[in-house]
């Protein structure tokens, strides 16, 4: 079984971004702490469009990113708009703390 990227895309007007990022922030420790499975995320804005921010999370499987979502459902912030869920299996991952 591979470990999982789930990335999420928003588009969030300029306005919102700090309560968004609030939320994002609250959110995911939540997640994080108590989700089976969950081991994370890190929360990105483009350089290119700022509407635009990107979620990666990190989990342990797609069973247990599946067993989440069927516990939980979707969430949502209601001031951004979800435009894309993609999710990849982690081939390799070089990245430091």
């Amino acid at each position: 079984m591979f470990v999982i990227r789930v990335i999420y895309r928003w588009t969030v007007p300029t306005a919102e971004q700090h309560e968004f990022a609030r939320w994002w922030h609250a959110r995911t420790s939540e997640i994080r702490d108590s989700a089976s499975g969950a081991m994370g995320s890190a929360l990105l804005r483009s350089t290119d469009d700022d509407s635009t921010m990107i979620g990666i999370a990190r989990w342990q499987s797609v069973d247990h990113l599946n067993d989440f979502r069927r516990r939980v459902g979707s969430i949502r912030y209601a001031a951004a708009s979800l435009d894309t869920i993609e999710i990849f299996d982690e081939v390799d991952d070089l990245t430091r703390n």
